[in-house]
């Protein structure tokens, strides 16, 4: 199925960089110490692999029997600190790493985007994984996006939070479409594929999330409309 063997474990070390990075600034947002922040970025960035090997039965699962998911874990949280540690004195730290709660809700810039690559990266590689393993397309993009949010199901938890998933800018939609898209695209060999096909589709599920964010668009609420 899989025309590069190495596109797979690319597309999650990639996916584990950019959900470490979302990770480490929500620790930094909740003012977690370098322990507590470690963890954030370790777990969100983990999580959601480690719950599609588990269920489609590839144990010992990648995330532990490879060092490199890890070590790529480490070194996005490494960089993150490194980058904000000249500011870590500063007072205006809080509108600098900024949460603001309500209606409309906005994040670092940076957090907002590395967030929304994670959620195409995990979900082309989710849905990659499961077809080769032989599941059909819709429930290999149904995995893909398994693989998108439960690593930041996992980050909301820890920071005490309501998963983003279930109450904020459309999430799972956009890891959806993106994982079905690659599906389509590689079980039913049309002319891109391979690294094109998972870019592209990587990119379109990051611009959903990202314009998304920008619009503030939500899936319908019950009762919103009297």
């Amino acid at each position: 199925m899989v025309a590069n063997p190495h596109l797979p474990v690319l597309l999650d070390l990639l996916g584990v960089f950019a959900a470490a990075v979302a990770g480490a600034f929500a620790g930094l947002r909740k003012g977690l110490d370098l322990v507590g922040i470690l963890v954030i970025a370790v777990a969100s960035s983990l999580g959601g692999g480690m719950i599609r090997d588990a269920l489609i039965g590839a144990t010992p699962v990648a995330a532990i029997q490879d060092w490199r998911y890890f070590a790529v874990a480490l070194a996005a949280t490494a960089t993150v600190l490194l980058v904000t540690s000249r500011r870590m004195s500063d007072s205006k730290l809080k509108s600098a790493i900024e949460e603001v709660r309500g209606r409309a809700v906005r994040f670092d810039r940076v957090a907002v985007i590395a967030d929304a690559l994670t959620l195409g990266l995990f979900a082309v590689s989710g849905t990659l994984k499961a077809l080769d393993y032989h599941l059909p397309v819709f429930q290999a993009a149904l995995l893909g996006t398994v693989t998108a949010t439960g690593g930041g199901v996992v980050r909301d938890v820890l920071v005490n939070e309501v998963p983003m998933v279930l109450q904020r800018e459309l999430y799972a939609v956009p890891a959806f479409v993106g994982g079905l898209l690659f599906g389509l695209v590689e079980r039913h060999g049309f002319v891109v594929q391979g690294y094109l096909a998972a870019a592209a589709s990587v990119a379109i599920t990051a611009a959903i999330r990202l314009v998304a964010v920008w619009r503030d668009w939500h899936a319908p609420r019950p009762g919103a409309v009297a």
